[in-house]
């Protein structure tokens, strides 16, 4: 009977505990994490009778978890991917809806800017045009700044996010690193409570959620947790100890977070983060929002740059050089951000062109001119020859060049226009040498008169003459009023008024400097064999007599003496060296020692003289420099050149110089420069067989027709100082809507809408990836329920199951007392 009770007791015992345990599995079918339980049930040890053996029940071993590490894995996996696309598709949609939205995007802005500029461009004179094409221009940059504050927003909204999980991240490990603490009581992962590693798994879903991770479980069920390559590298959580994650702005890109482990302890640099939420905002950041803020940003640097660059070209109302219309703030330079419209005055609005033309309205003919400027890109040489372009004042510059029987002719470059007081000296010349001056027309300044070889040679494209240019000597050696656009430029030896600095002897103060009688002093006196015909030199414009032998110091001296009357000069010899000067009292006027008609460089030689061209002042054109040789055989010639500065350009200069352009057949014109009276080019109108619309350039000046001149038609150009002619300016503003000057060859209406529908692939990409990624996890999800989750259908089965199990033991339990009841009955 005790056999019989005992297996009934085992029984019950074993289904109590199963049942209890089926319970415990319906009571937490809705706990997130549960892990569900099942129980372990085996035979005792069997008792041998006779040759024979009994059983002797059942026992209850243990309640074991429905765990499956693989599943469990790849749920935290598909679960920290589908994380990572929804703050991306959600971050994304809201970008798209600043960009593309009509009240902060920015094509509605630029479009009205263009579109004001246009009716401006049409009505130039109107002050209400004015005023509304700089609140376009206000609203342009004022809408740059809210689009940018708009990106700034979801910057900082990002940040804190960041920031938010991070903590979140550092708070999951600490709690992951008690629970490995607590686990190191069993060495098996089996003796664990099962709440235990639940809690454990449910910690690693969240963690993976924020960031993916790598777990390596031990023997007792504690986790090693890893955001590393590799499980060696990036860990977090190892047994109890943890490692805190900690984010930073680069040092290097303010736009970018930096990610470190354990930045107080053992630094190690995080790699990049692209899975979980955390993943997901990064990914935005990096790929999407920081790309959209820098494409911005180039935006407005660009729009500001061109804009700005047409502003200041054009001529406002008052007849001024226009300034920048925007500007960046000093906080927030090249940054949209910082943009701002910086003209306030609608009169400076620069809409003029700086250059207008004007029909003469008596003209036979019909045509009508249109004037725009373009700086001209000419061949051949842009500056000074190699070194002399150093030239500048205290350095000197020198080149020696070589002409040959072929090539009669060494060039010098070019001394732009606005070049100061310049100083070009021929050392020691050879008596078939000279200097030739020359502008891009062929008109020659200094010089002599060039041959009809020496022409074809000289006037070529290559050596920076316009095509087209024609040879006058109009203008050859001539000075003051008569010479060049009335430069002051002069070939031969010369020396200007003196300046003698002066203080104030009791304060030392600095005091305007004191004028000193010109001295010209020449090189060391040497002689020469024979002497200097009549007419060959010239002294202050007085031509100088003939010279029988230049051999003695003294005889050149008396020679000059003797016409100190006429050339206000007096002649002596120090040191053996010519000295000539003006009288102690006479601050006024230079020395100007010269060549005549047929003297040459050589001449100034036997005198100790060095041939110089001497600017004083500044350039008013570009001067084509040359040395040449006519004994026909080859030489070598040393050339220095010192001068003050560059200042103004061409452009300026044809500002401040008016001019006439008639033509005097239907196919050939003059350029008349009418402040001076100057005759500048002279040529034939060229046809353009690309262009039905007849036009001329001079100087970066082009001139279109609307039909071709007729003789005795006059167009008079001039710098528009009123600022009431030519629209150039706006015109240019509203053609720049259309240029293609953003990367890829696009206009900035184009670039802005290639950023959106590239902002807008990103999203559509996102919302795709989420809807596939959800499937995945929705799979993973139903993987890991078929194994862990608690059905409440299996449960109740398992319920009645056990049920009459724990019943039918306890049936054994009652017929085992019914039993022993009986025999204790027997008498």
């Amino acid at each position: 009977m005790s056999d019989l009770l005992s297996i009934g007791s085992s029984g019950v015992t074993a289904y109590q505990r199963a049942l209890a345990t089926v319970s415990n599995n319906i009571a937490n079918v809705s706990t997130d994490g549960y892990t569900r339980q099942d129980v372990s049930l085996s035979s005792n040890q069997p008792r041998q009778v006779g040759n024979s053996y009994l059983g002797t029940g059942a026992r209850f071993d243990a309640v074991q978890r429905q765990y499956d590490a693989f599943v469990e894995s790849n749920l935290r996996n598909s679960n920290s991917d589908l994380e990572s696309q929804k703050p991306l598709l959600s971050y994304v949609n809201r970008l798209i809806d600043v960009m593309g939205d009509e009240s902060i995007g920015l094509t509605t802005a630029m479009n009205l800017f263009f579109e004001s500029a246009r009716d401006l461009s049409s009505d130039p004179a109107s002050v209400v045009t004015r005023s509304t094409f700089l609140r376009d221009a206000e609203g342009l940059s004022s809408r740059f700044q809210q689009l940018a504050g708009q990106f700034e927003l979801l910057d900082n909204e990002t940040r804190q996010s960041v920031d938010t999980d991070v903590g979140q991240i550092n708070s999951l490990t600490q709690q992951l690193g008690l629970l490995n603490k607590q686990m190191v009581k069993h060495s098996s992962a089996d003796n664990q409570p099962s709440e235990l590693l639940d809690q454990r798994d449910r910690l690693l879903r969240e963690l993976s959620s924020l960031i993916s991770v790598k777990t390596k479980f031990e023997a007792n069920g504690a986790v090693l947790v890893s955001v590393g390559d590799t499980l060696d590298q990036g860990i977090l959580v190892q047994q109890s100890n943890t490692r805190a994650i900690s984010v930073s702005q680069s040092s290097i890109d303010k736009n970018k977070l930096e990610f470190a482990i354990d930045a107080y302890g053992t630094p190690e640099t995080m790699p990049g983060i692209s899975s979980g939420k955390i993943g997901g905002i990064m990914n935005f950041r990096e790929q999407v929002l920081n790309p959209a803020a820098n494409s911005l940003n180039d935006l407005a640097e660009v729009m500001t740059r061109e804009i700005n660059a047409i502003h200041r070209e054009g001529v406002d109302a008052e007849g001024l050089l226009g300034g920048d219309l925007f500007a960046f703030s000093a906080d927030k330079p090249l940054q949209a951000a910082g943009m701002q419209m910086i003209v306030k005055d609608a009169n400076r609005v620069a809409a003029a062109g700086q250059f207008r033309v004007i029909d003469n309205p008596l003209n036979g003919g019909t045509a009508q001119a249109r004037v725009t400027y373009k700086a001209p890109d000419f061949a051949g040489p842009t500056s000074l020859l190699g070194e002399l372009a150093l030239g500048q004042i205290p350095q000197i510059g020198s080149v020696t060049v070589t002409t040959s029987a072929g090539q009669a002719f060494a060039s010098l470059g070019l001394v732009p226009v606005g070049t100061q007081d310049l100083s070009l000296t021929l050392k020691n010349p050879t008596a078939n040498q000279s200097f030739q001056v020359l502008t891009r027309d062929g008109r020659h300044v200094l010089g002599r008169a060039l041959s009809a070889d020496q022409q074809s040679l000289l006037l070529k494209p290559s050596n920076g003459v316009e095509a087209g240019a024609t040879y006058n000597t109009s203008y050859l050696n001539a000075s003051g009023a008569a010479s060049y656009l009335e430069m002051d430029i002069f070939m031969g030896a010369k020396a200007d008024v003196g300046l003698v600095q002066q203080f104030n002897p009791a304060t030392r103060e600095l005091l305007a400097p004191q004028k000193t009688a010109a001295v010209l002093t020449g090189n060391t006196f040497s002689g020469s064999v024979g002497g200097i015909a009549a007419g060959a030199l010239t002294l202050n414009g007085h031509t100088l007599p003939a010279l029988a032998s230049a051999t003695d110091l003294d005889t050149v001296v008396d020679w000059l003496n003797a016409e100190s009357a006429s050339t206000g000069v007096t002649a002596s010899q120090v040191e053996g060296k010519l000295v000539l000067s003006r009288p102690v009292g006479d601050t006024t006027n230079d020395i100007r020692l010269g060549m005549g008609p047929n003297g040459t460089p050589a001449d100034l030689g036997k005198l100790g003289f060095d041939t110089r061209i001497s600017v004083k002042g500044g350039t008013t054109d570009d001067l084509l420099v040359f040395v040449t040789d006519n004994s026909g055989g080859a030489s070598t010639a040393e050339v220095t050149a010192q001068f003050a500065g560059v200042e103004g350009g061409m452009k300026q200069t044809l500002r401040a110089s008016p001019l006439k352009v008639t033509f005097t057949t239907d196919s050939t014109y003059r350029i008349l420069d009418t402040r001076t009276d100057t005759v500048v080019a002279e040529r034939q109108l060229q046809i353009d067989p690309n262009n039905s619309t007849p036009s001329l350039t001079y100087r970066g000046l082009r001139l279109e027709f609307s039909t071709a001149p007729k003789a005795g038609d006059v167009f008079n150009i001039d710098g528009n100082k009123d600022g009431i002619g030519n629209n150039e300016a706006m015109l240019r503003m509203v053609a720049l809507e259309d240029e293609a000057i953003m990367p890829g060859g696009l206009t900035m209406t184009e670039a802005y809408i290639e950023r959106v529908n590239q902002v807008g692939s990103v999203a559509r990409q996102a919302a795709i990836a989420e809807q596939a990624l959800n499937v995945v996890y929705q799979q993973a999800q139903e993987a890991r329920d078929g194994i862990s989750g608690v059905s409440l259908d299996e449960e109740a089965s398992a319920l009645v199951r056990f049920q009459q199990a724990y019943q039918a033991n306890a049936k054994v339990m009652q017929v085992s007392m019914a039993l022993f009841d009986s025999i204790l009955q027997v008498r």
